[in-house]
């Protein structure tokens, strides 16, 4: 079986360096131009992908859209989950990541980005948006650690991923990049003292060949030109 993860492409925030998590900005130009490109990929694999999954947030859905045009595979199913959002930067979303480290200082936003624990300064309340609507508000983050979002990502992959790789599907995630993380770092089996040296490039697909035992035998990325 195949697993493939793909992070969405540029959006308005990745391109104004700004904090995203959450907070729902669009692809730029670029970034639609990078998802057709991670579709062309994907495309010279001659893989046939049976499903797709994804976050709630528009960036990742217009990533799919894009991708999945490219391989004339608009019509393949796809799943979205709250679970695949990416990670909620709390106070921080929506701000300027230069800003930021002038405020906190370049070691705590280092620790706040990259580190497994550290959980930046949280909102207050919950994001009041009706696309949550079905979910009990203390389940939404207002602001998450890499480990709190692996642990809110854990039950999606046990639940949702695992059954479907399990009856030979090959599944296509698009998600963000700290999700993403979070994943490889379940996946491979990474401890946290490393988790800072996983990096996932926009629209670049990963793909993980998969065994019956859910052993991971090969990985393959497809880098951008």
């Amino acid at each position: 079986m195949k697993l493939i993860l793909v992070r969405h492409g540029q959006s308005e925030s990745n391109l104004n360096d700004l904090f995203t998590g959450w907070a729902d900005p669009s692809l730029t130009d670029q970034g639609i131009e990078q998802a057709k490109e991670a579709g062309r990929l994907l495309n010279q694999t001659h893989i046939l992908i049976d499903e797709v999954h994804t976050s709630l947030m528009t960036r990742t859905n217009q990533t799919v859209f894009y991708l999945l045009r490219e391989m004339d595979c608009l019509w393949l199913p796809v799943y979205q989950s709250w679970r695949l959002n990416g990670r909620h930067y709390g106070q921080l979303e929506g701000q300027n990541k230069q800003a930021m480290r002038e405020k906190y200082g370049d070691k705590q936003i280092a620790l706040w980005r990259r580190g497994y624990d550290a959980i930046p300064p949280q909102r207050e309340d919950v994001d009041d948006d009706r696309r949550y609507r079905y979910l009990d508000s203390h389940r939404l983050p207002i602001g998450e650690s890499l480990k709190q979002t692996q642990e809110r990502l854990v039950p999606y992959l046990e639940d949702v991923i695992f059954p479907a790789l399990k009856h030979d599907k090959n599944i296509l995630i698009v998600s963000h990049g700290n999700l993403l993380r979070a994943m490889t770092m379940f996946l491979e089996n990474i401890s946290p003292d490393r988790i800072d040296q996983i990096e996932i490039n926009t629209a670049e697909p990963i793909v993980y060949d998969i065994n019956a035992l859910f052993e991971i035998t090969n990985k393959n990325i497809y880098y951008r030109h």
